[in-house]
């Protein structure tokens, strides 16, 4: 049934010009302050087959698009009910989203997620196979916000398409955690731009240093799974995605 969610904004990254909008559900309360709860939403349309939400949908009135540690009010259609990406819920595309206040870095402590293990199915590193998810211990979950583990690191290089015949900036996010190694693709917009990533890649492998490396935040995600393709090579993956990295 529609009913009228607030959210957290934790994520709002973009991945082939498709916006991914997460984040966690909080409650007004009697003193105008809000609870802000341990439950992910992940805001998709369904006029679209994959979900990905359209720039214009992430705009709030006086706002702009919707930002990391905003919280805003959205009208939910239904939950997408997907064993596969159980976060997914439909919101109702005629009615714009309104801001109603915003929080800072301070708050990432007191809602971080703290999972025993995150996504690995010993298949490769930077994705899972298709059947993961649903056969997770309750909850199942495709999103994550945990705080960096030690050793933690950024890289960033052109490499070649050549499905599309140009060069692109790939960014890379590698850490261990519970003694197993992961690797993430980076959809973060602010944090490549506010490290002059683009403008600073070349086909060598670079790694960023930041200021304060322990006292960072992560907001990790699954893709829904990829279809079937020719070559099979990326087919029926869920891929590990950072989508965003927040700095003090």
């Amino acid at each position: 049934m529609p009913e009228t969610k607030y959210i957290l904004i934790l994520a709002n990254s973009v991945r082939s010009q498709k916006h991914c909008v997460a984040g966690k559900v909080a409650t007004p309360q009697a003193d105008g302050n809000y609870d802000i709860g341990m439950e992910w939403i992940r805001l998709t349309d369904s006029r679209v087959p994959d979900g990905a939400v359209p720039y214009a949908n992430t705009i709030c009135p006086g706002k702009g698009s919707v930002r990391p540690l905003q919280l805003i009010k959205v009208e939910l259609q239904d939950s997408c009910n997907d064993a596969n990406h159980p976060e997914d819920w439909n919101f109702e595309p005629t009615l714009q989203w309104t801001w109603e206040s915003s929080t800072t870095f301070a708050s990432l402590p007191i809602v971080a997620d703290n999972p025993p293990k995150i996504w690995h199915d010993g298949s490769a590193s930077n994705s899972v196979l298709a059947g993961y998810v649903p056969k997770m211990p309750a909850p199942a979950a495709t999103l994550y916000l945990i705080k960096a583990p030690d050793g933690w690191s950024f890289t960033f290089w052109k490499e070649w398409n050549s499905f599309e015949n140009r060069n692109d900036v790939k960014r890379k996010l590698t850490f261990s955690y519970a003694g197993e190694y992961h690797e993430f693709s980076v959809t973060d917009k602010a944090f490549t731009s506010r490290h002059n990533i683009y403008n600073r890649a070349t086909e060598t492998r670079q790694t960023l240093t930041v200021p304060d490396p322990n006292n960072v935040y992560f907001c990790l995600s699954l893709t829904r799974l990829t279809p079937p393709d020719v070559n099979l090579r990326f087919s029926l993956h869920h891929y590990k995605i950072c989508a965003t990295i927040f700095e003090p």
